[in-house]
C-alpha cells in the first residue's frame, strides 16, 4: 500500500520516471482498495435493508464516478511517468485517456444499434481500434523496461 500512497502523492508530478513496479503496485493497490470499499459499501446496503435494483445501482455508480474522478490524477501523472521511463512521450497518456473515454461512450450508443446498420460497423471499426491502441499502450506501460540510463526525461529511477 506504499506505493499507492507514494503515487498518490506525486499526483501532479508529470517530468519525471517510474518504474514498472511501482506502476503495478499502484494498480493492483487501486484493486485491493477498490475491492475493500465495495464490500463495506455493500454491507451498509445491507444493514440499511436497502433491495431496491435501482438504488443499489445509484449507489454503485455514484461510488464507481467518485472512485473515478478522485484516482484521474494520480493516474494520469503515474501513466505519464512510465511513458517517460520508456523514453517515450507522456502525451500517449491523453491518447489512453481519449481511447478509454470513447470505448465507454460507444459502448452505451451499441444499445440502440442493430447489427445491420453502417453505425453498428463504423462504431465496431471505431471500438476494435481503440481497444488495440489501448492494448499497445497499456503494454508500454506494464511490460516496457524502462530506458537504464538517463534519456531526457531525467535519470533511471532504478539508478
Amino acid at each position: 500500500m506504499n506505493f499507492w500512497w507514494f503515487v498518490v502523492k506525486l499526483s501532479l508530478d508529470f517530468k519525471t520516471r517510474s518504474p514498472r513496479k511501482e506502476f503495478w503496485m499502484f494498480y493492483i493497490g487501486n484493486i485491493i482498495v477498490f475491492a475493500v470499499l465495495l464490500i463495506l459499501i455493500t454491507l451498509f446496503l445491507y444493514a440499511l435493508k436497502v433491495t431496491n435494483y435501482r438504488e443499489l445501482i445509484a449507489v454503485y455508480s455514484a461510488f464507481v464516478m467518485i472512485w473515478r474522478i478522485a484516482l484521474l490524477l494520480p493516474t494520469l501523472s503515474l501513466q505519464t511517468r512510465r511513458f517517460h521511463d520508456a523514453n517515450k512521450s507522456g502525451w500517449l497518456t491523453v491518447l489512453f485517456f481519449i481511447c478509454s473515454f470513447i470505448l465507454g461512450f460507444v459502448s452505451s450508443a451499441f444499445e440502440n444499434l442493430s447489427s445491420s446498420s453502417q453505425n453498428f460497423t463504423i462504431l465496431t471499426l471505431v471500438v476494435i481500434a481503440c481497444l488495440a491502441i489501448d492494448i499497445w499502450l497499456f503494454v508500454i506501460l506494464g511490460f516496457v523496461k524502462g530506458t537504464s540510463s538517463s534519456n531526457k526525461y531525467r535519470p533511471n529511477p532504478l539508478g
